[in-house]
């Protein structure tokens, strides 16, 4: 990427920032920099337009790879600071409310869904008030007086989210695929580990990729296990893996090769953490592989009408069993459109549904932080209780010995 040739835009719109001991592009990375999350960094920084090579910690993906960072789409013109730069403006604190409502508008008109424009909208806010409003570099967040309901980007109390819910047999189905391709793929272990803790557990796919595997802590063979995660804002929680799903991670455990930690320049003492699960060449498993993994078992077992039957003769006769026949009846209409973050909203359902107690569930899924004390006096009692306990064994009944 050109940095030079983005850096000139960019720098228009926040030329007027002032204080000329930094610049423009420090100015952005001090923002980031909040964000503990890459990912979230990105994220802002695609909604605001800023450069991906401003973002702190960001590296280009490797273009020899099979695999590497999901691309994301090319700038439009229509992001917050090249919208700025295009329509005079050369200070942000000359945006008034009505400047807003004018941007989200042209972003309507170009076709951006109300979801996308309610993003973006975000990103401008958190960039006001975490950033320019505190450095007093503008007196007012002026996203904060628009009219969001006018806008249509509130959805109204009761709505249900667009995230597709994968069924309860769906989930079986999906464990039950991983499950059979467990030992006929080189990383097929490692792959249905990954998908139990997925499902049984619902935690992010940022965060099953970024466990380390010291986080991962099983007391006594055959019994559950815990498994902490590393969260949104930085803020770790421990998460528990019923019997079935920490049979799983042991079994991969079994075959992992050791993997490749490299030590950073002028590092002395620990090395950096282990990477619980890792690729061929041993480093951590990129995010995307969780969705590519999904992916894959809905086509091998509901694969498009137009797909040449499977030369191995083991897949061919795998298809045609009684199994198969359930998996690919299940998955056939997830094929286009599974995703891993549909977990988490199905681990939510089904946990609930069975009875778990909502204030458990809440914690599962770490969206909201519990008080230091409540994490000291009840964490045990927090995993003990965990929906995942009853989850779990209900979506292996049928195919796995009970305990």
């Amino acid at each position: 990427m050109d940095v030079a040739r983005e850096e000139s835009p960019v720098s228009k719109a926040v030329a007027a920032l002032g204080q000329p001991d930094k610049t423009s592009r420090e100015r952005f990375a001090e923002f980031l920099r909040i964000y503990a999350s890459l990912n979230t960094r990105l994220a802002y920084a695609t909604d605001l337009g800023i450069p991906l090579d401003w973002v702190p910690g960001y590296r280009p993906p490797d273009p020899t790879r099979r695999r590497g960072r999901s691309r994301r789409a090319q700038p439009s013109g229509l992001e917050w600071l090249p919208w700025c730069v295009n329509n005079g403006f050369t200070s942000f604190a000359e945006i008034r409310v009505e400047h807003v409502e004018r941007w989200l508008a042209e972003l309507a008109e170009a076709g951006y869904s109300d979801a996308t424009r309610a993003r973006m909208l975000s990103a401008v806010s958190a960039f006001y008030r975490k950033y320019l409003v505190r450095e007093g570099l503008v007196e007012h967040n002026p996203v904060a007086m628009v009219d969001r309901a006018a806008q249509h980007l509130n959805r109204p109390n009761g709505t249900p989210s667009r995230t597709v819910l994968w069924s309860f047999e769906a989930c079986r189905a999906l464990l039950l695929a991983a499950y059979l391709l467990a030992d006929r793929h080189r990383h097929g272990r490692r792959d249905r580990a990954m998908v139990e803790i997925l499902i049984g557990t619902g935690v992010r796919a940022e965060e099953l990729v970024g466990v380390n595997l010291d986080d991962y802590h099983r007391p006594e063979p055959g019994g559950p296990a815990a498994l902490r995660v590393h969260g949104k804002g930085a803020k770790d929680r421990r998460v528990a893996l019923a019997p079935p799903v920490a049979d799983t991670v042991d079994a991969y455990l079994a075959e992992r090769k050791p993997a490749r930690v490299p030590a950073r320049t002028g590092q002395v003492g620990a090395r950096t953490r282990e990477p619980l699960f890792i690729t061929r060449t041993g480093a951590r498993v990129h995010v995307s592989h969780v969705q590519a993994v999904l992916r894959r078992l809905c086509a091998t077992f509901a694969p498009p009408a137009d797909a040449p039957p499977p030369r191995a003769r083991w897949l061919r006769e795998l298809l045609a069993s009684e199994q198969a026949a359930f998996i690919a009846a299940h998955l056939g209409p997830l094929r286009e459109t599974i995703h891993p973050h549909s977990a988490r909203h199905s681990y939510a359902t089904h946990a609930k549904n069975r009875g778990a107690e909502p204030r458990q569930v809440q914690r599962d899924l770490g969206h909201s932080s519990l008080t230091t004390t409540e994490g000291y006096l009840h964490d045990a009692e927090n995993l003990a209780l965990s929906a995942a306990h009853d989850l779990s064994p209900a979506l292996h009944r049928g195919w796995l010995p009970q305990r």
